[in-house]
């Protein structure tokens, strides 16, 4: 098990493309709270018409920004783990509640070997679960592959690896 995420690590399932488009909206999810709290806080005090129109106005912005910000500044990376399980479907059970939000696994992607079983989701990761991984899992008899996906800016917050940490602990009860 690696300490650092590589750039160029494949996606099990779904283009690489779309893991980034994922990763680049959620970031602007991100900004578009810290706009909106800024914004409300900033127009409040000028009555409440004014704290709802800044929170919008913030909202807005944030969002435009966290999503401009992701695509200039940030690189995708990724790693993943095989993890032994006694059944691969309970561990999946498992693995989708434990994301943030579960994403359909329909026929966007190339699904590793027939019949598997695959989760897909984002889970919230670095400062303050700010950060946003892509968790891609797919289920083998006795035994779970986990890749992680997440943006990295200037300064690493080793996102991917974090997320792989906590479905792990998750998967092992450790």
């Amino acid at each position: 098990m690696s300490a650092k995420a590589s750039r160029d690590y494949p996606s099990p399932v779904l283009p690489a493309a779309q893991v980034r488009d994922i990763l680049i909206e959620a970031n602007g999810e991100a900004g578009a709270a810290g706009g909106a709290v800024g914004g409300a806080i900033g127009g409040a005090a000028h009555g409440p018409l004014a704290g709802a129109a800044g929170a919008a106005g913030g909202r807005s912005g944030g969002r435009t920004g966290g999503r401009l910000g992701a695509r200039l500044f940030t690189k995708v990376t990724g790693q993943g783990r095989t993890v032994a399980v006694r059944d691969e479907a309970a561990a999946l059970s498992l693995i989708a509640g434990s994301l943030r939000r579960v994403l359909p696994t329909g026929p966007t992607g190339s699904h590793p070997g027939a019949g598997a079983q695959v989760v897909i989701g984002v889970v919230g990761t670095g400062v303050m679960n700010m950060n946003t991984a892509v968790i891609q899992a797919v289920g083998h008899p006795g035994r779970v592959e986990v890749t992680a996906h997440a943006l990295e800016g200037l300064v690493s917050q080793r996102s991917a690896v974090t997320a792989l940490d906590r479905i792990e602990q998750a998967l092992t009860g450790g």
